[in-house]
């Protein structure tokens, strides 16, 4: 390609130096040294940004972090205040349990005794069983004797009917016998009948006091048992109260260390946050000196003192002039219209990572501004990339090197599919937004996965229709 690198810039009057002339050799020398150092402040100003980010990242985080600090101070009374109640009542607790404790040796003491009325009770109920069978035995010789009197007042009476008058009086007394006797044996009758009944009382009583007496050890037994668990309950529990005030003190161990850490990180909060501050200060600063220091380089190069930039920037005025008369025609021709040019609601690709869009224009753009970027990029070894941008930073073509397909890899991605995207960082809102007739910017491009290129950046405005669109941007090394 064939540019003119002195007649497409305008208002510019430049003539190719001789060898002897000093002053405009020193110009040049001047220039170049500019741009230099542009870069160089550049580069320290976004490092500068990029540490005041990173600053301001973690102030944010060290605040996040003394919020946290400031929670776990108040847990920690929480805590401490749980604690002590629980110590509370565990003493409350403990003296309950000495109390049960108390209780249940007494009613073990009292079963003990019941177990010994019950066991006397017995012995008494074997005496008397033992009493009651004596009692039998003599109302059976009773009852034999009154049978035996029985037959003896019946051979009485049978004796005094044989001796006729003389045996009635004797008659009489055997028939008072014999009625004695029948009332004896009636009387033993009874006697034994109730002994027998007294005699099943007593041993249903023997039965029930033996079984009172088994469940009577039975209790006492379990008694016993509960008392042991009462004692490892009342142990344990003298344990807990112990332990929880060993855990209360290091408790207020740990508060007091996050009210020391507290007042400490609130210092570090209000330095990091004064740091932040004049980093940010810093910055902005070198970021405007950089600024100016485009300013005077792109000055130099319309000048002449620095002719090795202006031949770039030249490309710069000539991609402007030829984009913008290509965009017309198309428009004329209705290839694309006014409309689908501003259109500034572009589709969503799916599956892109990072996104991409596509505009109703995109197509038009591609198929005839692409050639230009081609030709641009390939006029000058120092031009890296060229791209078309529009106002809201959408860049809608780029070399075809970074405007390949992408695949699953997000990070080589960003830095080879860099056409249909969106570039919201300041220096493409700068290109798409500047209205300038250049604007030159330094600056370092990221190129995804942590890499970072020192780039400058001359730009040139598009207007369609009278309207601003955007610019052609030209990246380089200077």
């Amino acid at each position: 390609m064939a540019v003119d690198a002195v007649s497409i810039v305008p208002d510019m009057e430049y003539t190719e130096p001789s060898s002897n002339d000093v002053r405009e050799s020193d110009g040049n020398h001047l220039g170049e040294k500019l741009s230099k150092l542009g870069l160089d402040i550049a580069v320290t100003a976004d490092v500068l940004g990029e540490i005041a980010d990173v600053s301001t990242q973690d102030r944010e985080q060290f605040s996040a972090f003394v919020g946290e600090l400031n929670m776990l101070q108040e847990t920690t009374k929480e805590i401490s205040i749980n604690i002590s109640e629980a110590t509370t009542v565990a003493t409350e607790a403990n003296e309950k349990i000495h109390g049960s404790r108390s209780t249940v040796d007494e009613a073990g003491e009292e079963i003990k005794r019941m177990i010994d009325a019950v066991k006397n009770s017995e012995d008494r109920m074997e005496q008397l069983s033992n009493a009651i069978e004596n009692v039998g035995g003599i109302i059976s010789v009773i009852n034999s004797i009154a049978k035996q009197t029985n037959l003896l007042a019946l051979n009485a009476t049978i004796e005094a009917a044989r001796a006729g008058e003389a045996g009635k009086g004797f008659s009489v007394v055997a028939n008072e016998v014999k009625g004695l006797a029948s009332s004896t044996s009636n009387a033993t009758t009874q006697i034994e009948e109730t002994l027998a009944e007294i005699k099943n009382g007593f041993e249903s009583l023997k039965v029930t006091s033996q079984e009172t007496s088994s469940t009577a050890l039975n209790v006492g037994e379990k008694t016993e048992t509960f008392g042991a668990i009462l004692d490892n309950v009342s142990e344990a529990m003298t344990t807990i109260d112990r332990k929880t005030g060993i855990i209360d003190q290091q408790m207020g161990v740990v508060s007091d260390a996050c009210q020391e850490f507290v007042t400490i990180s609130d210092n570090v909060s209000h330095n990091l946050e004064d740091s932040t501050e004049k980093l940010n200060v810093s910055a902005k600063t070198m970021r405007s000196v950089a600024d100016d220091t485009d300013k005077m380089v792109l000055r130099t190069a319309l000048n002449g003192s620095n002719k090795s930039e202006r031949d770039v920037i030249n490309f710069a005025v000539y991609a402007q002039e030829k984009v913008s008369a290509i965009i017309s025609d198309g428009v004329e021709k209705g290839l694309v219209t006014l409309d689908e040019l501003f259109e500034r609601n572009h589709d969503e690709i799916p599956g892109t990572n990072p996104l991409q869009h596509l505009a109703k224009h995109s197509k038009f753009i591609d198929a005839h501004i692409q050639p230009v970027i081609e030709e641009v990029v390939a006029g000058d070894d120092r031009i890296a990339w060229c791209a078309m941008i529009d106002d809201t930073a959408y860049i809608t073509a780029n070399i075809l090197a970074v405007s390949k397909p992408q695949g699953d890899d997000p990070i080589w991605n960003m830095a080879n599919c860099r056409n249909h995207r969106y570039f919201p960082d300041r220096a493409a809102k700068r290109a798409g937004q500047n209205k300038e007739p250049l604007l030159l910017q330094t600056y370092r491009r990221d190129m995804g996965g942590g890499v970072f290129v020192p780039m400058k950046d001359i730009s040139a405005p598009i207007v369609i229709g009278g309207r601003h669109w955007g610019g052609f941007r030209i990246g380089y090394t200077p």
